[in-house]
């Protein structure tokens, strides 16, 4: 290879180099960013009310990403009231989705299997569930003040808690025969 080949080369290196984040930028620079608080979500769609109180309704294809607190999640796990900014380009379906808020609380309802220092199991429809318990776990009687005796294996309870997290009450609605 001569030199004058070897410039040559250098040179449309450096040229396809500085192309390529001009191309990449030009491409992107359609894209806008609409922020606002989750009204309704569908399988289909999702709804943002803005600051000023506009309503605005974006389509959602199955190339749309979708992240819940910095999480990689599904569209169906996104709630009325999350924080959430929708990146797209004009009517065409949004790019990505990415929404801020606490996870639902779940209401779980069933009969105690089994009671640790450190989690409940209950069983229901679903199957089994175990649920991890702390300190901070409220036990409770019949919506009343309560103790952890009360949620014997038998007795039949509703469990609030988020997923993976510990349970933030136990309700006992009915105690375990003796």
């Amino acid at each position: 290879m001569t030199l004058r080949s070897l410039r040559l080369c250098t040179a449309v290196v450096a040229v396809l180099a500085l192309a390529a984040p001009a191309a990449a930028l030009s491409a992107s620079s359609y894209l806008t960013n609409d922020q606002g608080i989750v009204q309704s979500v569908g399988p289909a769609q999702i709804e943002l009310r803005a600051l000023d109180g506009s309503i605005a309704s974006f389509t959602v294809s199955e190339a749309t990403r979708v992240r819940l607190n910095g999480e990689p999640a599904r569209l169906a796990d996104i709630r009325p009231g999350h924080v959430a900014t929708v990146t797209h380009d004009g009517g065409r379906p949004a790019v990505l989705i990415r929404a801020f808020g606490r996870p639902p609380l779940i209401a779980s309802r069933g009969v105690v299997a089994a009671l640790t220092r450190n989690s409940i199991t209950i069983g229901s429809d679903a199957g089994p569930i175990t649920i991890p318990l702390d300190r901070a776990t409220v036990f409770r009687f019949r919506g009343g003040p309560g103790f952890r005796w009360q949620a014997r294996p038998g007795a039949l309870v509703v469990v609030k808690h988020r997923d993976g997290r510990p349970a933030k009450s136990v309700n006992v609605l009915k105690r375990a025969r003796a």
